[in-house]
């Protein structure tokens, strides 16, 4: 296919770069993605939904499995969009299942849920049972993750049902188990290794090394969780012969760590350290933290069973900081629910070790009692160095538990400061103008809006007079928190301006404007320091589409007609700050409109964020380049390009501003 490829043409090579995107997908991350981009980039060229469909397809795919799962969301809704306006029945269960997933990986959990149900009904229509299967599937795994086992067990029946009919074993052995986790996580472990037995059954028929080892493991907690340690042990081995002859490395270390827990629950703390030990090696090879955690978490429990305080507390430190480390790595969701396991285990961890040191020192207190009669120096001597150790493990106690407050203190205070933030977003989105109300007035209109932070110093103002629409996209100082505030003083100047002091040329607008924001921060005062301020362009549609009138500070007006740009600057000050010129005047430009002119005003956010492979600017020859050939889309699909024209180009780069661009056509 490689070779062939230069000879192919338009659409066919849309459909080559997807094939081969498919391809690569389970063997080369990066090579799949490079495809399913040119292949996304020709077939939005060449208006091929088929192919653009599928190129967003391939490439939210490889999103999923590397985690980036907002931007697997975004091509999803994207490739939704395109299905819904062609004639792709067959194609759009499949789309929203995988958006489903997307969400469900994300944690949230009530969109992943309504897409689940959007799969189910389409694939209905469509008699898709194979469809309807996976859907029901991971309807279940949410009921699952919310706890509702009576619908967790509905479902799960209902997709076993057509899995028998469909004679497909994979899932009827994958709905098995997961009944099995439904089971155990319930408290029924009897019939949790019922289920997991005949998953077991059936992965032995497929000849599955991965799936029958995970059954193995799955069946031998089962048997720990009742006690019959000996039994766990025979399930365990024949997992670890499975993951030694597969170097199936991540299993082989969870294997080892439930080796570790029978030899615990049988006191051969030597043996259990031992598989302790080994698991936290491959651990710390491949990189999971979730395995680490464990390991330093079940290493710090057996050495306080020891009366090993010192290295029970080295263990729990351990434990701690990468506790710590995949707290801070996870979403917002998920947050509440870490810490309230972190102070448990804390809590329980504290008791234990009171509890062995308490019975400790009462078996050193007999002892001494013995000794008191015999050897009185030596008592004395024992007793000065039971005083010292016993003051020194206050004072370490005290000094951890004093750490702990200050950080739950920290925590608090960091949570009081974003629910704040978080309602000041509240009240900044609720001051820009409708999407319906703009939508209405101009059809053909869209804004791309990615605050950097909860709340933004870019804003979008919209306005209407007897004779004109009027548009503005507003770059405040700064952005997050000191950017807001800005917006809101720029929001209730311009709403002033217009509404009552009823001026509608956008040079008056931006003179006024310029006053207001000088006097709100007292930049008239000699003494001022104050240099916030906004750059902004903005511009006056008249109703009848005849003529444009446009002013701006520091920010230009882009209008693409018959696929030429025409840059109109704006003038070269900011709105507010440092005024070294006796008076500050903006100018108006009137230009002469025609149908199927596109016009353009934006923030510098998206021309300066950093990305690609050498981690430069975007730059603004390539903004202009792609809204030249975004001229042949719907407004929506420019808004769909840019938005994924940015990301792609940011990769793992972070957002360095806030990005606000509005487009319109005539």
């Amino acid at each position: 296919m490689l070779k062939v490829l230069p000879s192919l043409k338009d659409t066919s090579r849309v459909n080559a770069f997807n094939k081969l995107a498919g391809i690569y997908a389970d063997i080369d991350w990066e090579k799949s993605k490079q495809f399913a981009v040119r292949a996304i980039s020709l077939g939005d060229s060449l208006s091929f939904s088929r192919g653009r469909i599928n190129g967003r397809d391939n490439l939210g795919y490889i999103f999923i499995l590397s985690g980036q799962y907002n931007k697997a969301i975004a091509l999803y809704n994207e490739a939704i969009s395109i299905g819904q306006q062609g004639n792709f029945s067959k194609k759009l269960p499949l789309l929203y299942n995988r958006l489903s997933a997307a969400y469900y990986y994300e944690g949230n959990y009530e969109n992943a849920l309504q897409c689940y149900i959007k799969t189910s009904e389409l694939a209905k229509r469509a008699n898709d049972k194979t469809t309807i299967l996976e859907a029901y599937n991971g309807i279940a795994s949410i009921y699952m993750a919310k706890t509702d086992y009576i619908n967790t067990e509905k479902y799960y029946r209902d997709a076993l049902l057509i899995a028998h009919d469909l004679q497909d074993n994979n899932s009827i052995a994958l709905i098995e188990n997961n009944l099995g986790v439904m089971y155990y996580k319930n408290g029924g472990v009897v019939q949790a290794m019922l289920h997991y037995q005949q998953a077991l059954n059936i992965y032995k028929e497929l000849k599955d090394s991965s799936s029958i080892g995970l059954s193995l493991l799955n069946i031998g907690m089962c048997n720990s969780s009742m006690g019959s340690y000996s039994e766990a042990l025979k399930f365990y081995n024949e997992a670890m012969d499975i993951y030694v002859r597969g170097n199936d490395k991540a299993n082989l270390a969870i294997c080892y760590t439930n080796f570790a827990t029978v030899y615990s629950h049988e006191n051969n703390f030597p043996l259990a350290i031992d598989f302790l030990n080994k698991a936290l090696k491959i651990a710390t090879e491949i990189g999971r933290k979730e395995i680490e955690k464990k390991c330093y978490d079940s290493l710090s429990d057996i050495y306080n069973k020891m009366g090993q305080y010192k290295q029970a507390y080295a263990y729990f430190k351990l434990f701690s900081d990468i506790k710590d480390s995949l707290f801070n790595e996870n979403n917002t969701r998920s947050m509440n629910e870490l810490q309230t396991k972190y102070e448990t285990e804390k809590k329980e961890s504290e008791i234990g070790r009171l509890n062995l040191q308490n019975e400790a020192q009462n078996a050193r207190n007999k002892q001494q009692a013995t000794l008191i009669y015999f050897f009185i120096v030596g008592f004395l001597l024992v007793l000065i160095i039971v005083f010292v150790v016993y003051r020194q493990y206050k004072i370490t106690r005290a000094a951890k538990r004093e750490i702990e407050n200050q950080k739950l203190i920290v925590e608090n205070q960091n949570k009081e400061i974003t629910d704040s933030i978080n309602y000041a977003r509240q009240i900044q989105q609720a001051i820009l103008p409708a999407a319906g109300l703009i939508s209405k007035a101009l059809p053909a209109c869209f804004i791309l809006y990615k605050p950097k932070a909860i709340v933004s110093g870019d804003f979008y103002f919209y306005a209407e007079t007897k004779e004109r629409y009027i548009l503005a996209a507003v770059d405040c100082t700064g952005h997050g928190v000191p950017g807001a505030f800005m917006s809101m003083i720029g929001h209730n100047l311009l709403t002033q301006i217009i509404n009552e002091k009823g001026l509608y040329q956008p040079g008056d607008i931006l003179n006024q404007l310029h006053k207001g924001v000088r006097h709100a921060l007292q930049q008239d005062s000699e003494k001022s320091e104050n240099r916030d301020g906004m750059d902004l362009a903005l511009i006056a549609i008249h109703k009848d589409f005849s003529k444009l009138e446009f002013a701006g500070a520091n920010r230009p007006l882009y209008l693409i007609r018959n696929g030429q740009l025409f840059d109109t600057k704006g003038d070269k000050f900011p709105i507010g700050g440092l005024q070294y010129e006796q008076e500050r005047k903006f100018n108006t430009h009137v230009i002469e409109l025609m149908k199927g002119d596109a016009v353009y005003i934006f923030s510098d956010g998206y021309a300066d964020q950093f990305g690609g492979v050498k981690g430069k600017k975007f730059m603004v020859k390539n903004l202009q380049r792609t809204l030249i050939e975004a001229q042949s889309m719907s407004m929506q699909n420019q808004k769909n390009k840019l938005d994924f024209t940015i990301e792609s180009w940011k990769g793992h780069h972070e957002q360095i501003d806030d990005i606000l661009m509005i487009g319109v056509k005539i």
